[in-house]
């Protein structure tokens, strides 16, 4: 799947593929376990304490295998699937793509499929958890901030995705009221809180034992939409 000409939204996108997009059935069983594999790497590089020689013979095998991998790649970071009940999954991006060792391994728990195209925005609410690792430390036992900045800006994303419209974030604002652990499942909450035109609002926390540590809202702007022949003119949200 080649990159738009133009910037689109992963739902704007997945909207115009329609039926072409495949399902997640397609993916091989071996892609999952890559991805846990690579997470586990990434942390143990984060602490290891192993040897100059350790470290480099490593390196090497690393580069070796990196190089089996781009043997065969993608035109473009961009692999979507639709899911039977309609939601679709970006795998490959880095707030939640699940195909990528980068992204934090969020979990959905709650995430409704999205209404259909033309269909008047519904409210939405979306949940999902994640355990951080070492490699998303920022202070001392701590998450960054910044990584629990963009897993906010996923969570809030797929709130207005869910409510049926599409856009890309122009504003996100954090505030931190306490520290977020790594190494202990956090849940993370988005809701869909209104539109106007063609922006879009969501708020969401990150929660740890019931404490709220991390809020957020965020505006979104969805693409621009030609009049429907016929129509008496305007466009939709």
């Amino acid at each position: 799947m080649s990159e738009p000409s133009s910037p689109l939204s992963a739902a704007r996108l997945a909207e115009e593929l329609g039926d072409a997009l495949a399902g997640p059935e397609t993916l091989a069983p071996s892609a999952d376990e890559l991805v846990a594999r690579a997470r586990e790497l990434v942390e143990s590089v984060v602490l290891t304490t192993a040897s100059d020689e350790v470290r480099l013979d490593v390196a090497h095998r690393l580069a070796e295998l990196s190089e089996v991998l781009r043997a065969d790649r993608r035109e473009a970071p961009l692999f979507l699937v639709r899911h039977a009940d309609g939601r679709v999954e970006s795998l490959l991006q880095a707030g939640s793509g699940r195909l990528n060792p980068q992204a934090p391994p969020v979990e959905w728990v709650q995430r409704p499929a999205e209404p259909g195209p033309g269909a008047e925005p519904v409210p939405a609410e979306v949940r999902a958890r994640c355990t951080f690792t070492a490699a998303h430390a920022g202070s001392p036992s701590r998450v960054h901030g910044g990584v629990l900045a963009a897993a906010l800006d996923e969570v809030l994303g797929n709130a207005v995705t869910a409510s049926g419209v599409s856009g890309m974030t122009v504003a996100l604002t954090v505030s931190f009221k306490g520290g977020t652990p790594f190494g202990r499942p956090v849940e993370l909450v988005g809701r869909y809180t209104g539109h106007e035109g063609r922006k879009s609002f969501a708020a969401g926390e990150v929660v740890v034992d019931g404490v709220v540590t991390v809020e957020a809202s965020a505006v979104y702007v969805g693409e621009r939409r030609s009049p429907t022949p016929g129509a008496s003119g305007g466009e939709r949200p």
